[in-house]
């Protein structure tokens, strides 16, 4: 089923659904937080380092993925909304970094944030929030 939806997405953005675009994408839908660059070249060992690179760059450049948070050498993937293209991120939430179990997921916001700097023109702003998730506080 998910391959479906990920095939739709490709093509809606004019990329083929190549079995290392598809293995991408069910393998961080499967993660289901953000996933380390480390876990995806585990996960998707048939793909080569270079090929994994090109495959994440192509994606994040069509709007289909994300960078999520990056720390300590490590980088974390998201899935795009439907917001995406290849022309913009639209991306109204911040991501978090549990400290205790390190998960890093896409949280939305009760508001919107509005940041403006005087002499300044913002085209992005990207929020990185570390602290303790629902799931380990209990």
């Amino acid at each position: 089923m998910e391959t479906m939806k990920f095939k739709e997405i490709l093509k809606k953005r004019n990329l083929k659904a190549t079995q290392n675009r598809l293995g991408l994408l069910e393998a961080i839908s499967a993660f289901k937080t953000a996933m380390p660059y480390s876990e995806l070249q585990k996960t998707l060992n048939y793909m080569d380092r270079v090929t994994l690179y090109r495959t994440i760059d192509k994606l994040k450049e069509q709007g289909v993925i994300h960078k999520a948070f990056q720390e300590n050498n490590e980088t974390f993937y998201a899935i795009c909304g439907e917001k995406c293209s290849s022309d913009t991120h639209h991306h109204d939430h911040i991501h978090f970094k549990c400290i205790k179990c390190k998960a890093v997921t896409c949280e939305n916001m009760d508001k919107a944030l509005k940041i403006s700097l005087p002499d300044y023109e913002i085209h992005k702003v990207a929020i990185n929030v570390s602290g303790v998730c629902g799931v380990c506080l209990v």
